[in-house]
């Protein structure tokens, strides 16, 4: 069996996104979560030929009383559907994006290598964060 090797150039993005229905304490399932991401992926596909593939990871956000169950969206330039970083950074907003919109979140953070982008809906925070000021 002859095995070939493709190679990229190296791109990464991280989006961390709450699992809470906004400041509730009522949450979204990770079914709930990869049925609109499957959606918002087919949409991006749709309307800006883009194809992300998207590896997700549970985790919790904590800061100063908040204690949040959540999940990172990891991206990478994958080489089977390789992509233009300008196209890769545009897919990973619009995905970001409409799952705000569609897991009813007020705030966002992508990190790519070479910045971090915060989309925000209101300046509200999280009840349950103590931020002593």
């Amino acid at each position: 069996m002859e095995i070939n090797q493709v190679t990229v150039p190296s791109f990464t993005a991280e989006i961390t996104i709450g699992l809470n229905k906004g400041y509730s304490n009522d949450a979204w399932t990770l079914n709930d979560l990869k049925h609109k991401l499957v959606r918002a992926q087919q949409k991006l596909r749709d309307t800006e030929r883009i194809l992300l593939s998207v590896k997700l990871t549970l985790c919790d956000i904590v800061f100063l009383g908040q204690d949040e169950p959540s999940v990172t969206l990891s991206f990478i330039n994958y080489p089977k559907f390789q992509i233009e970083h300008q196209l890769l950074k545009k897919g990973v907003l619009f995905i970001a994006e409409q799952l705000m919109k569609e897991l009813n979140q007020n705030r966002i953070v992508i990190v790519f290598k070479d910045q971090t982008v915060m989309l925000e809906a209101s300046h509200d925070i999280d009840n349950n964060i103590q931020l002593g000021l």
